[in-house]
């Protein structure tokens, strides 16, 4: 609703700004304008007969070619505001014509921003062969999120193969058919993912997309190349992950090991992948082997990574091998680090009410540009979820925002004969819909951040209370050690630590006290286990 209100309010007030102040002109002069290049001017001239005309065609048409200039101009945060009220006039042509740009928009905006807007006012028979992708792809996100598994596999499979789309179909198939427990095709379409992963970055020819590389460079266009190359790679990690995920459930050990194994450790996916790594171990009985996975998260290149459950998987192992004072230190040393960050937390969550999602993006972005290794505790808590790919995507936009306001007045300054100023005429209009732009960006940032913040502090405060429970049983174990010394002993003789099995083509080399970048994740604890030593009584 508020998005709707502020579209039509936009609407209005250049249409106000704007009547009166230029003459209308023909069809030819736009794209005459157009063909030489003179994009913003295109842009200004079909704006001004937008506002001249009653006509729906007429008005739908022109929004069109405003869009597709804007584009071309380098401003598509801007035309973002075009495409949606081209598409909302539902004429059939308009549409066609502007719906060519569904995947360009998909990849600046979002498929969460899009979606809503491509399935409720475009159908598929809309849409040029290439660009249909990106509906078909809107439809299985949205059946998918709303529990329709059945319905985002009949949607994703008609994803064009070609498509640098078709990566993320294959994501959203193997997700679906988890959840309907057909594992065997969800592996198998993880497995196309991985090896596709790449392909989501690829520029298809002909396509707008490839024009703008040429046309754009810069600063911000290299940012959005370096945005789509890490967004590839941390899809093939995460689609490899999905198969370790699967392999592990379906009791495939071995095989999940190997998977875990090649995820890249410069992936943000690998900081949590190895921490499932250990658990894996920890269910095989492997107590060394998951203490030796998890100290890598000591190594100065993970002091960046947050996960507090990596700190209760590690007592519950000192536990296991009966290793009483290690648990102890941990718990204690992790009441200290955290039981702070989870006040900080709670007080922000309620200093911030859900209604106002400002200072939450705010924090986000703060957070984002941070250094990487951080010394504040709370962008440490915030690095999880702010650095995926999905931020930092909205984060770039927000900033993009910000660079095509200067444009705009730049390429307003260029013609003095048409010149308005940045308040009003088509400037003033732009400047109002990117206003509506930062508005989205901070909603879409800023519930994304909440949202993930009280989920991680649900997750916090449950690790705090593992933790106080771990603590009671420590104090019952030493306190049944020196009630009944024969009782523990007994009741601990069963407990033990499993050797790790070593692979062939895994080496054994001894910790010298430094973490080397491509050792992290590999090493393995040489403790005894103590439990049943110590109490026993001897015999005669």
């Amino acid at each position: 609703m508020i998005l709707k209100f502020f579209l039509g309010v936009a609407l209005i007030q250049g249409s106000v700004l704007l009547f009166g102040s230029e003459a209308r002109a023909n069809y030819s002069d736009v794209k005459r304008a157009f063909d030489s290049g003179q994009y913003f001017t295109a842009a200004r001239i079909a704006f001004n007969d937008a506002n001249r005309t009653s006509s729906v065609p007429e008005k739908s048409m022109a929004y069109a070619w405003v869009t597709e200039s804007l584009v071309r101009a380098g401003l598509d945060q801007s035309a973002l505001y075009f495409f949606i009220r081209t598409i909302q006039f539902q004429d059939r042509a308009a549409s066609k014509k502007v719906l060519e740009l569904a995947p360009l928009f998909m990849d600046r905006a979002g498929t969460d921003f899009l979606k809503k807007f491509l399935i409720r006012y475009t159908r598929a028979e809309d849409y040029a062969p290439r660009a249909r992708n990106a509906f078909h792809l809107a439809i299985a996100k949205d059946k998918l999120g709303s529990g329709d598994y059945s319905g985002a596999l009949q949607s994703a499979v008609l994803v064009d193969p070609s498509s640098s789309l078709y990566p993320l179909s294959l994501q959203l198939k193997g997700t679906a058919e988890l959840m309907l427990n057909q594992t065997r095709e969800a592996l198998m379409d993880f497995e196309s993912c991985e090896e596709r992963s790449e392909q989501r970055n690829q520029i298809e020819p002909g396509s707008i997309e490839e024009g703008l590389r040429r046309e754009q460079p810069g600063a911000l266009a290299e940012k959005w190349d370096a945005l789509r190359k890490d967004a590839a790679r941390d899809l093939r990690a995460r689609c490899v992950a999905n198969q370790a995920r699967v392999l592990y459930e379906t009791g495939q050990f071995e095989e999940a090991d190997r998977k875990y194994d090649i995820i890249p450790k410069a992936s943000f996916v690998w900081t949590d992948t190895l921490f499932e790594h250990a658990w894996s171990a920890y269910a095989k009985e492997e107590y060394n082997r998951t203490l030796g996975k998890l100290v890598s998260y000591k190594s100065p290149a993970l002091q960046f990574s947050f996960n507090s459950e990596v700190d209760v998987l590690m007592a519950q192992a000192y536990l296991a091998l009966c290793l009483y004072s290690d648990a102890g230190r941990i718990i204690e040393d992790f009441n200290r680090r955290l039981g702070t960050l989870a006040i900080d937390v709670k007080k922000f969550v309620e200093r911030n009410p859900p209604g106002d999602a400002r200072p939450y993006f705010a924090i986000g972005r703060k957070a984002l540009k941070d250094k990487l290794h951080t010394d504040i505790v709370m962008h440490r808590f915030l690095n999880r979820f702010v650095r995926s790919p999905y931020f930092q995507s909205l984060s770039l936009s927000q900033d993009r925002v910000l660079a095509e306001k200067i444009a705009i007045q730049r390429l307003d300054a260029i013609r003095p004969e048409t010149r308005t100023g940045p308040l009003a005429g088509f400037p003033g209009f732009l400047k109002a819909a990117l206003d509506w732009r930062v508005r989205t960006i901070q909603l879409l940032g800023g519930v994304f951040v909440r949202n993930s913040m009280i989920d991680h502090h649900q997750v916090l405060i449950s690790d705090l209370e593992k933790m106080q429970f771990m603590k009671i049983d420590i104090l019952s174990h030493e306190k049944e050690k020196l009630m009944e010394p024969e009782v523990a002993v007994s009741t601990e003789r069963n407990r033990g630590n499993r050797i790790p099995v070593r692979r062939d083509d895994q080496l054994l080399w001894s910790f010298n006290g430094e973490f080397w970048n491509d050792e992290i994740g590999d090493y393995v604890f040489a403790l005894e286990s103590e439990c049943g030593k110590g109490n026993a009584i001897e015999g005669p």
